[in-house]
Formats: C-alpha cells, sequence, structure tokens
C-alpha cells in the first residue's frame, strides 16, 4: 500500500473511532461563502460551491470545501447524502485533499473514476467514501477543476449499481482561493 493510502486509512481510523462526540458536534464551522450559481431552497442559500472552516484535533484549523452534483444518474432505489470536498489540513501538511462521499457503501476493490475533459483520475475507496491514490493526484485533480466547466463521477455500489454524478465546476477557482487564504495555502 501506498504511504499516502496509508495515511488517509489511518486518519479516517482515527475519526472514525472517535465518532461524533458532543464535542465534535459543538465544533463551530465558519463560513467563507458560497460560490458559483447560487439558489434559495427553504430559508438557505445553495451554491455550487461552498467554503467552510472548522477546528478539530485540539484547535487545529481545517478548511475545505464542498458541492452536491447537479445532476445523479443510476437505477437505484434509495441513495443517501453525496457530496465532493477538497480539503486543507495544514497542521498535517495536507492541502487539496480530495475525496467523495457516494451515498451508498462502495463495492470492494472498485475505482470510482472522475473525467474532466479528456483527464481521467481514479480513485480508491473505504466504504462509502472515495480517495485518490497521491499527493500529485490530487494535486492534478484540483488543476483540472480549476480549468474546467464540469466533472463527471462514475462509481459502483456494493449492489453493482452503477452511479454517475456530474458536478458542476462553476464557483470552483474562488472557494479554492477563500479556503488558501484562509488556511494559509499558496
Amino acid at each position: 500500500m501506498l504511504p499516502y493510502k496509508k495515511c488517509i486509512l489511518l486518519l479516517v481510523t482515527i475519526l472514525n473511532a472517535g465518532g461524533f462526540t458532543e464535542a465534535n458536534a459543538e465544533t463551530k464551522v465558519n463560513q467563507l461563502g458560497g460560490f458559483g450559481n447560487c439558489r434559495e431552497v427553504g430559508r438557505s442559500l445553495i451554491c455550487n460551491w461552498n467554503a467552510e472552516t472548522y477546528v478539530e484535533n485540539k484547535n487545529k484549523k481545517t478548511c475545505h470545501i464542498w458541492s452536491r452534483p447537479i445532476k445523479k444518474k443510476g437505477k437505484y432505489r434509495k441513495r443517501g447524502d453525496v457530496a465532493l470536498y477538497v480539503t486543507h489540513r495544514p497542521w498535517s501538511k495536507v492541502k487539496n485533499q480530495v475525496s467523495v462521499l457516494a451515498g451508498y457503501t462502495y463495492k470492494k476493490d472498485s475505482e470510482p473514476r472522475a473525467l474532466i475533459g479528456g483527464a481521467k483520475f481514479l480513485f480508491f475507496t473505504e466504504k462509502d467514501v472515495a480517495w485518490l491514490q497521491t499527493a500529485e493526484q490530487d494535486r492534478a485533480l484540483v488543476n483540472a477543476m480549476r480549468r474546467g466547466r464540469t466533472m463527471t463521477l462514475d462509481g459502483l455500489s456494493s449492489r453493482s449499481t452503477r452511479t454517475t454524478d456530474i458536478y458542476s465546476l462553476t464557483g470552483f477557482s474562488a472557494a479554492h482561493n477563500a479556503i488558501s487564504k484562509a488556511c494559509g495555502i499558496k
């Protein structure tokens, strides 16, 4: 297993071991703003990309952006939350870490695939989350996202249901700039 992949799985294990404690539930999320096309849903403003900071692991600042797909395809009856994240954790020397919450458990050893223009990126999975193998792949995908218009993400559930999620990249660069500034990432 690659060292980067080991670090990601270790982080997942540590975070899962702690679960959502009462202290975690009280974590204050600082909204940096919504970017790209925004619309009101009820009393909330939903944007293509949302930028936030919060404190984790004993007062260490973390910054991330997230988005929901603008279109979801697949022959499924029920699916949980689906989101794409890019995270900076300067306190652990992590920047531009891309992760995907699928809304289902991935099929064991499946490799979800992101497509932007002609570029293809393969992820590894653990339960319902997918990550890229290396920091270099994270950096390359983020650079492609900054230049692209949409990103298509294909996945395979544990029940062999194929899904395709399409994300708008409108507002991605502005949101990424906001978290990079907030976390002191150049």
